[in-house]
């Protein structure tokens, strides 16, 4: 019992770590839905930037209002936490080396599930 425990665990780990690895780097907004409905970006929320970069640091640009916050990320479980989002959590739905897909959900002001998908493409150098 133990070792098949031991197992599992070992093999979440190593799943996110992979995550985790195709997570860092500068990725853009490219697409937003919310409860299955597109949401027409404008034109600066589609400079907007997300920088995951190692030790656990990201970087949120609105391109919007012109201001970068310093935040930090983590990657366990399936969910994706970046304390400036919190207590929401994100769960990939699509990751490789030029997509990121995540969804959230929340609850919106009448008190119903929310559930928002975000598409970033991740920027080259």
């Amino acid at each position: 019992m133990f070792c098949l425990l031991a197992i599992v665990v070992f093999s979440c780990t190593k799943e996110d770590a992979g995550v985790e690895d195709q997570l860092t780097g500068k990725w853009m907004l490219q697409d937003k839905t919310v409860d299955d409905a597109q949401i027409e970006l404008t034109d600066c929320e589609k400079m907007n930037t997300i920088e995951f970069r190692e030790n656990n640091f990201c970087l949120l640009y609105d391109a919007c209002n012109d201001v970068t916050t310093n935040s930090g990320w983590n990657y366990k479980y399936g969910m994706l936490n970046i304390s400036e989002h919190l207590p929401a959590a994100y769960y990939i739905e699509q990751i490789d080396v030029n997509t990121l897909k995540m969804k959230r959900n929340d609850i919106n002001s009448e008190g119903n599930l929310q559930v928002t998908v975000l598409t970033w493409l991740k920027e080259t150098d």
